[in-house]
Parts: C-alpha cells; structure tokens; sequence
C-alpha cells in the first residue's frame, strides 16, 4: 500500500513528487485529537462537500460547499460473501442461558447473606456481572492453572465456592458449545465473543485458551512466544523488557550488558542517543527502537502489546476465515510465534523527529504527531514531555496493523469508501487500560462526543451512501474535515455496538474488502447494507438512535429533548 501518514496543513495540500499517495495526523481544532490530510502529486482538487438532504424529518443534513461526486459503481459478478443465517434464534439461546446463569448465582449470593457472608456474596455477584455493552472489553486471563481442589477449604468456604465453580464452568461448557452453531452460522464476532466469555468463566478451558492464542507450559498459560523465552531462560521485566534471566540482578543493579560487556548505565545511554545504537525492545509482536530511554521502549512496547491483544480479539474476522477459526477450535493448527515484528521508531525529541523524517519526505512533518509508512512498515512517534496523550498511537498503530496484515494491497480507498480507513483508527483512539480491563468504545471518549455533538446540537450527518461514495480527496478536503473524521468515528462505534454487535460481523468484512489483496475488490467492495442485507436508510435511522444515546459528559444519554 501507498497510503502514508503524513502531510501538508489542514488549509492547503502540499504536492508530493511521483505518485504515492500521503495522509497526515494534525490537530483537529474542535477535538484537539489529531486528524490527517492528504496530498497527491498532480495538483489540487477544488473543495468539494456533499448535497444537503433530509434523513428523518425534521432533521436537515447541512454541510457547506460544491456536491461530491459520486464514483460510478460497475456491476458485480456476484456476492463475495457467503450468506449469513439468522442469528436471532442463537442470540435468544444465549439470552435464555445468561439469564438463568445470572438467576443462579442470585439465588446463591442470597444464601451466602443468609449465611453473614457478605464478602461471599459480593464474589458471587462480581462473577454474574456483564460487561458494558457499549464498550468492548476483555479481562486479562491468569497465567497459573486454577486449583480444582478444595481440600484446604474451609467447610464455610466449600458451601459457596464449590456451587459457585460449577455453575461457571457448566455456564462455559454450554457457551462453548454455542459458540459452535454460532460460528457455522457465519458469525465469526458473535463466536469470539463467546469464546472471551467461555475462558472468562473457566480460565481452564482448553480449547478456548488456544483461539485466543495461548499454548499450557507446566503449570502456567502463557503465548507461544513466551514460551520460547522461558525456553531461553529469559525473563520479562517492566524496567528492561526480555533480558536472560543471570543478566536482571546486575541490571537492577545499574549495570549494562552491550556488545558482549558490561558498562554502566550512564555510560549506555550515551551512546544510545545516537539513533543509530539506540535501544531495541523485542516483544511478541512489536521491534521498539528508542534514543530516549530504555524504560520508555519497555512501556510502549507493554501498552502496544495490550492493544495488539485487544484489537485481535475483536477484530477476529479480519485476520481469520471462519472456517480457519473452526479449525482452530477442533484441534487442527494452534497460535504461532510472529515471525517478523511490528516496527515502531520513538525518538528522543521532536526536532530529532522531524529532522530525521525530512530526509525521508518533503512533506509537512513538523504538523504531525505521529507517522506510518506502510512503504517501510514502520511508525514514527517522539517524545512529548508536555502530552501524556496515546489517542496518536493507537491510531497509527491501527493503521499499522492493518496494513501489515495485507502486505502488498495497494492504494486503498482513493476514489470511495475512504471513511472506514480513517474511521476505525479514530475509532481505537479510545484504547484503554484499567489494570487488567483492556476496553475500546468509551462512549466518553472526545471522537465520539463530537460525532453526537455534529449530530444532534449542529444537526450534521452524511448520509451513510454518500459517505461511502467519497474518496479521500473528497473526505479530506472538504472544508468539513474534522466533522467527517467525527463521523467516521461515530459510524464505527455504531457498527461494533449497536445491537450488542449487530453488525460487527458485516462492518469487518466491509473493512477486510476495503484492504483486499484484489484490485477489484478494492475498488468495488461491498457496502455494509449489501452485505447486511438491509436497506441504507435503516442503518442510518439506526445510527441516529445509536448516537442520541451515547452517554454525555455527565453520564446521562441524550433524552428527546436534545434530539434534533
């Protein structure tokens, strides 16, 4: 693929030599989040926005400028999508056995009251408690094989954590088995959720832990590539990353191992201010290098590999079929070790940033936070020592995963369908972590509160056909820009939530034909309607109800009062 990130200012593109194509991440001026612009050699293109139209009365679609003009879409041969069952008769299965579940432990929380066993009961009830659906989460699963047995149990503790055991893993088996009709119905998101929710419940789950790509070592679950290293007697820590094992005690002391000998700590970090000998973090599926700092390295690569973890798990579909996905979970294959890393460069200064990317491009660098080259594979950040803000480094990180799993897919979204490229990038600004709870989707996060601000206080919507019908030049070039990429972002949390994941499945495949390896399929995919098999005004008075409700700054959703 040509698609950079990088560029020239919001107001005036910049030209580039040949003819790769350029995006940049600048402040947006309403969400002080960056956005990118474009430039393409050749000249500019005159300003474009796209024709005001009612969507649902009496809300009037304002947007400022000339008409966009629409790409002439060629027949297709065929759909390129298997057709899909109907989901709803499993979605009432796992609604009936949830609930029961739920009951269930109710009644056993109760019991353990009845018992003063207030302690007991909160356990009980922690265990019943769902995730926020208006967010994706996943909990972080523990490494150490549970202890089936209950011979050092009091006979107190027996009366509450035996039952309690077994309806948790009786609940996982049922899900397991679920998540099998699940599956061959074509839902391959609906499937991985279960799969979370089947090794939530029963951390022990065999076939579980391997779709989420964990391998048994001894008494431990842990990565293929974790392994490897216990293998190597090497050990993970915070401080240092991956280090063999005899190195950690004289490191802690402030020594360092570099070129076969040991010299101090302050005597390394000289030498690795020159970019050229700067540190080189390993991690499972990242290659950090640094001149900044050593512990620096170590947390970007630790935060990338929980966002890596998260983005896998619910972006499944991109990256397996779901006949590849049921032949991991009968048996067949298993989670491998990345052979080739994720690059990333983090440089000590901005100024070390910018000079060094200017020999690379004659684009504008000095306005961006944070670059992918999808060309190299590498991303460039600096260190900010006035911003503790990561929003630029899930997006390029997003890109960055993207596009490295589709190596070679050429230019992508040039003349339509640009929206979820950028979309889905806003999209993963919102990573975060809360000790072990990795989520995406806070209904809080600035994107999202400026797409229902767009939308319900300026009265601002693309309808979705012409939001697909626009190329880049056309989406970022408008004068609406920071508006678009708002909803850009609004439109991707509405297809991963709305409904409990209704349509996730169908915006992944959108997603997953947008990167296709195959020109045709590039440039022609299929629209989320075709594939959902619905019609485009449903989803957009869909979206209009999804974003109404996303909670405001004060918890509360939009009522009827504030909607346009």
């Amino acid at each position: 693929m040509r698609l950079q990130r990088e560029s020239g200012g919001m107001d005036s593109p910049n030209p580039v030599r040949g003819s790769s194509l350029f995006t940049s991440r600048i402040a947006d001026p309403v969400t002080r989040s960056p956005v990118v612009r474009t430039s393409r050699s050749g000249g500019s293109l005159s300003r474009r926005i796209v024709r005001a139209f009612l969507l649902l009365a009496p809300l009037v679609l304002f947007v400022g400028g000339q008409p966009v003009v629409g790409q002439t879409r060629p027949p297709r041969e065929g759909p390129r999508t298997a057709p899909k069952r109907d989901i709803t008769p499993l979605r009432r299965q796992y609604d009936e056995r949830r609930s029961k579940f739920q009951q269930n432990l109710a009644d056993l929380a109760e019991r353990c009251e009845t018992d003063d066993l207030a302690e007991a009961a909160d356990a009980v009830r922690m265990a019943a408690r769902r995730f926020d659906p208006e967010t994706l989460r996943v909990r972080d699963l523990p490494r150490e094989i549970q202890d089936s047995s209950i011979n050092d149990l009091s006979e107190t503790e027996k009366g509450w954590r035996v039952p309690l055991r077994k309806e948790r893993r009786d609940y996982a088996q049922d899900l397991f088995a679920l998540s099998q009709k699940v599956l061959g119905s074509g839902h391959l998101a609906f499937a991985f959720d279960l799969i979370r929710e089947v090794a939530h419940h029963d951390p022990d789950h065999a076939a579980a832990r391997k779709a989420l790509g964990f391998v048994r070592s001894g008494d431990e679950w842990m990565s293929p590539f974790e392994a490897r290293m216990a293998r190597e007697k090497k050990v993970w820590s915070d401080q240092f990353g991956w280090i063999p094992s005899e190195h950690l005690e004289r490191m802690t002391r402030g020594e360092r191992f570099y070129k076969g000998r040991w010299i101090s700590a302050e005597r390394e970090a000289e030498i690795r201010r020159d970019f050229a000998q700067a540190w080189e973090i390993r991690s499972e599926h990242y290659l950090v290098r640094t001149n900044y700092s050593l512990d620096k390295g170590v947390d970007l690569a630790a935060k990338l590999e929980g966002f890596h973890s998260l983005f896998f798990q619910n972006l499944a579909g991109f990256f397996k079929t779901p006949e590849e996905f049921r032949q991991l979970l009968s048996g067949s294959g298993g989670p491998k070790i990345p052979t080739k890393p994720l690059v990333v460069h983090f440089y000590r200064s901005r100024d070390e940033y910018i000079a060094r990317l200017k020999r690379e491009t004659s684009q504008h660098v000095e306005v961006t936070r944070g670059i992918y080259f999808p060309k190299t594979g590498i991303a460039h950040f600096f260190h900010d020592p006035e911003s503790q803000d990561d929003s630029t480094l899930y997006h390029e990180a997003t890109h960055q995963l993207l596009s490295g799993a589709r190596p070679g897919h050429g230019e992508i979204g040039v003349k339509s369908d640009f929206w979820p490229i950028e979309g889905i990038a806003c999209y993963m600004e919102s990573f975060h972590q809360d000790g072990t709870d990795f989520s995406f989707g806070d209904p809080q996060t600035l994107r999202f509160q400026a797409a229902r601000a767009h939308f319900v206080v300026e009265k601002y919507y693309v309808p979705l056909p012409e939001f697909c019908r626009m190329g880049m030049q056309a989406y970022q070039e408008s004068r609406e820009i920071k508006r678009n990429y708002a909803q850009g972002a609004g439109l991707v949390h509405f297809f991963l939530h709305y409904g409990e994941g209704l349509y996730r499945d169908e915006f992944i495949e959108y997603l997953s034909q947008i990167y296709s390896t195959r020109k045709a399929t590039r440039d022609n995919p299929e629209r989320p309607w075709e594939i959902a098999d619905v019609e485009p005004e449903l989803l957009d008075r869909q979206y209009a109800d999804h974003i109404r409700q996303l909670k405001s700054p004060d918890g509360q959703p939009n009522d009827a009062a504030a909607s346009p």
